[in-house]
């Protein structure tokens, strides 16, 4: 694969797997992409994170980090904006879904002129070989039709942790969204709607879920509050 290409992983206390985490990207990376460069956004943890992700020899890793914890939304717009590549993807520090999935992504920005391509566990395709729980996937679904129904778009499953962009919509959009929390995915995908970007969605394997940082009672809450408000500032006449 020729063209440039950005990993965003947004990162709070991760000292217990990020040194894996790095290994497993970069090898993969160095065996697939030609052209990258791997940026971990430390959300201002305070764990020995930071000491581990600097002392980790790289060349393509760019390490950045936030002076205080401002939530998963804002660490990928960080990221976003400090990006270089061609094209631009995040996914989570514990790497839930295999990583041939930034390959199919690439496959569907040359084929289908994809301003963005997003994972989808819900396409015939998708494998959970890590057991998603059963509670979670209701979760996942009601967030879901309660996002459409306040914001009157469908998105499926939008707390995939596997998304990719080309920079101009990545600068875009990131230039416009205002959640730094977990809602920060629907923010960005209704500002890609009104905006008539061209959305694709890709099957993934999911390999790991006990690394999630999810927590259903309080971030479900949160979330559900950041909905609301998107839906308030629909009404008031803009997508913000």
């Amino acid at each position: 694969m020729t063209d440039s290409v950005s990993i965003i992983i947004p990162g709070y206390n991760e000292e217990k797997r990020i040194l894996r985490t790095l290994t497993t990207l970069c090898r993969f990376c160095e065996e697939n992409i030609e052209t990258y460069e791997i940026l971990f956004v430390d959300d201002g943890s305070t764990d020995h994170t930071w000491e581990w992700v600097n002392e980790f020899n790289a060349p393509s890793l760019r390490p950045i980090r936030l002076t205080r914890n401002r939530g998963k939304g804002a660490a990928v717009r960080e990221g976003m904006f400090r990006a270089r590549g061609r094209y631009r993807f995040f996914t989570d520090a514990d790497l839930p879904y295999e990583l041939d999935a930034i390959l199919t992504a690439m496959d569907l920005f040359h084929t289908s002129g994809c301003d963005i391509v997003v994972g989808a566990r819900d396409l015939p395709g998708s494998v959970d070989r890590a057991g998603l729980s059963r509670l979670r996937k209701m979760a996942s679904r009601a967030f879901s039709a309660i996002t459409a129904r306040l914001l009157e778009i469908e998105v499926r499953d939008s707390q995939c942790g596997f998304k990719g962009f080309t920079a101009h919509a990545a600068e875009t959009l990131f230039s416009q969204s205002t959640i730094r929390g977990y809602a920060f995915d629907v923010e960005i995908l209704a500002l890609a709607r009104v905006l008539d970007l061209h959305i694709c969605r890709a099957p993934v394997t999911l390999v790991e879920n006990q690394g999630s940082r999810i927590r259903l009672a309080r971030d479900g809450l949160s979330m559900l509050i950041d909905l609301v408000r998107l839906r308030a500032r629909q009404r008031a006449g803009g997508s913000r």
